[in-house]
């Protein structure tokens, strides 16, 4: 695990309140916005089940906030209380409230909420690339990290065993029973937006790099993060996420997961907006063969796509990009920022 520190100055804002539960963004300014510039919706990994919206990847703010652009990075809620369709929900809400709210906070002259773009990492590249296409105006771009795009890859097959990353043992704080019966819990009132992946780490650690001086542990949050392994282990994230349960057969839960597959819906005739696709070749999680066939069929419907593939990293690379200093910046992350510049002007 990468650390790094909240960077400031963040304002923190409440962008709906669903069933209960709030749902929050955090908004960076960009550096120099002496005249309207573009902003950044972020949507932070977790399988789904887990993650925080209070600190983007290491190299999102110090690559984007130079270069123009507003920060805004989105909490949503997380399964199994609420579906994929939900989370993408969240997305749309949360642009919705940006568009209304981003100007009397940042000013109304120092940004344009018609030219904006969207990124994405792990789970957070399955929602953006769903989301995209769903909003209006669409995003100038789309950046995916390391994102699933196609849930009828052989790979990501329910029935198949469990590899060696799926394994992931329960904490044993809670029955088994507890915890398999939590993989069916439903109650969208009781949705979660934050969950930590460790809780050994000193609570005073997430404190100083999140920013949140009152954050505590909870019991809710080391449940459900028990519930993300124990669907992990038990092939169970996507019959989850995508709720097998509602289907009729095999036959129709099959195209619920292409309906929700991002590469099986590319259209020549609809287009999509340009894309980078950011993945590294030894992911274990997201298999680098999902990024690939993405930008592959991006060119072919004549789409501007940008593709890093790094030949030597796993899941989670990126995050050692924590400044232009780090070795490799100029390869991955500085193009990135070139590109949405230029699908911005």
């Amino acid at each position: 695990m990468w650390y790094h520190e909240c960077p400031r100055p963040f304002t923190d804002h409440t962008y709906k309140v669903d069933h209960g539960v709030q749902c929050d963004v955090r908004i960076w300014p960009a550096e120099d916005a002496s005249a309207p510039s573009p902003f950044v919706l972020y949507f932070h990994g977790g399988a789904f089940f887990a993650g925080k919206h209070h600190l983007p990847n290491a190299w999102v703010i110090p690559a984007l906030r130079p270069k123009g652009f507003h920060v805004v990075s989105v909490a949503y809620r997380y399964t199994p209380h609420v579906s994929l369709l939900d989370q993408v929900q969240d997305g749309i809400d949360a642009y919705a409230w940006c568009r209304e709210n981003l100007p009397p906070i940042l000013g109304e002259d120092k940004v344009d909420v018609d030219r904006f773009v969207l990124i994405g990492e792990s789970a957070g590249g399955l929602i953006v690339t769903l989301l995209g296409p769903r909003l209006s105006p669409t995003p100038r771009a789309i950046v995916n990290i390391y994102g699933p795009v196609d849930l009828l890859d052989p790979a990501m097959n329910p029935n198949t065993p469990p590899s060696a990353t799926d394994i992931q043992p329960i904490s044993g704080e809670f029955p088994e029973e507890d915890v398999a019966a939590g993989t069916k819990e439903r109650d969208p009132s009781k949705a979660l937006t934050l969950c930590p992946f460790d809780f050994d780490v000193p609570v005073e650690t997430y404190r100083k790099l999140w920013a949140l001086p009152s954050y505590e542990y909870t019991r809710d949050q080391r449940f459900q993060y028990d519930v993300k392994r124990y669907c992990r282990t038990h092939k169970l994230l996507w019959n989850v996420l995508l709720r097998q349960e509602e289907c009729k057969s095999d036959d129709e839960y099959v195209e619920r997961r292409a309906a929700q597959s991002p590469l099986r819906l590319l259209d020549e005739k609809k287009g999509y907006p340009a894309t980078v696709v950011l993945h590294g070749e030894d992911d274990r999680v997201v298999g680098v063969k999902q990024g690939r066939d993405f930008a592959n069929r991006l060119r072919e419907i004549g789409v501007d796509v940008l593709e890093l593939i790094e030949p030597r990293e796993g899941h989670e690379f990126d995050n050692k990009y924590t400044s232009s200093e780090v070795a490799g910046w100029d390869t991955y992350i500085a193009p990135i920022a070139e590109f949405l510049v230029r699908h911005t002007a």
